[in-house]
């Protein structure tokens, strides 16, 4: 094997195991989940067998209308799993997605402050308010209906991302007056220059779409994004969101593992540009959601066996 060759080996295997130690993974229908120790188990262990160590847990609305997440006798059973996650599966941070601070400030942040121990907190607060949708930030939208008019703001893009940025500001505040340290970040698809430059100010990490079917088309996706905040010379943790339902990236991961589609993703990133890579403070690579993903790892791993 010549020397050239061997140094391509040499940093391919650094990349994979660079963004298989960021690995994020949105888990959903985790109301269905949680309470039942079998589920709970298939799920932590496909985290620990994959290495994702950071959950963002959805449908938390729904737990909270099953056991109340403020009332520290009813929410034991969340604090369970949190501990169990990070204490037996290798989970270093669970974070709670919503699309509004008003159901952090009512819901998760009180369910924190009951908690005494940290390994039974949430770590992050994401913030998954899609601003940028015409269908619902325009008038009779369902932002327009539910946040946008109650907050005197115009059903536009522009009043429905001051809408996104005044929440992000409450989170920050609510993660600045909690002991436990709390990371706040935002999912992002569309956004300006001009957009970015306030949320760079306002987040720890964005979670950027890369829309595609294969690492290709992903990376063609998401490199606008990147680009422009590579332009701002921001240190913000970034991570790349690929979908893994059926009609994104679900069939690739049917027959693709997730550190050879890693690589390559890394391959198409140095491919646009190297100054891409070595500007950005990449935080890995984020799947979108858990049913999905499991079910086309279980395809590929049965096809591999």
């Amino acid at each position: 094997m010549n020397s050239n060759r061997l140094l391509f080996i040499l940093i391919l295997l650094c990349c994979i195991n660079l963004y298989g130690s960021d690995r994020t993974l949105y888990v959903d229908n985790f109301s269905n989940i949680l309470g039942n120790p079998g589920k709970e188990d298939k799920l932590l262990l496909f985290a620990k067998r994959n290495n994702f160590k950071t959950l963002i847990l959805y449908q938390l609305n729904k737990v909270d209308k099953r056991w109340s997440l403020t009332d520290a006798s009813k929410n034991g059973i969340l604090a369970e799993f949190i501990s169990k996650a990070k204490t037996k599966y290798s989970v270093q941070n669970i974070g709670a997605s919503g699309e509004s601070a008003t159901f952090f400030t009512n819901r998760i942040d009180p369910y924190n402050n009951t908690r005494t121990k940290s390994s039974e907190k949430f770590d992050i607060y994401n913030l998954e308010f899609e601003y940028w949708s015409k269908n619902a930030s325009g008038d009779d939208g369902y932002y327009c209906e539910n946040y946008l008019r109650d907050n005197n703001l115009a059903c536009t893009r522009t009043g429905s991302f001051q809408y996104f940025v005044n929440n992000l500001k409450e989170l920050n505040s609510l993660s600045s007056k909690n002991k436990h340290n709390i990371k706040v970040e935002a999912y992002l698809a569309y956004f300006s220059k001009e957009e970015m430059k306030v949320i760079n100010e306002l987040c720890d990490r964005v979670i950027i779409h890369g829309f595609g079917k294969n690492p290709k088309t992903a990376m063609n996706s998401a490199t606008k994004s990147l680009k422009l905040i590579m332009n701002l010379n921001s240190s913000i943790k970034t991570s790349i969101l690929l979908s893994t339902r059926m009609n994104h990236m679900g069939y690739w991961f049917k027959h693709n593992s997730l550190g050879k589609s890693e690589s390559l993703l890394f391959k198409e990133m140095n491919g646009k540009s190297l100054e891409l890579r070595k500007q950005l403070n990449l935080d890995g690579f984020s799947y979108q959601t858990y049913s999905y993903l499991e079910k086309a790892i279980s395809y590929y791993s049965y096809s591999q066996n």
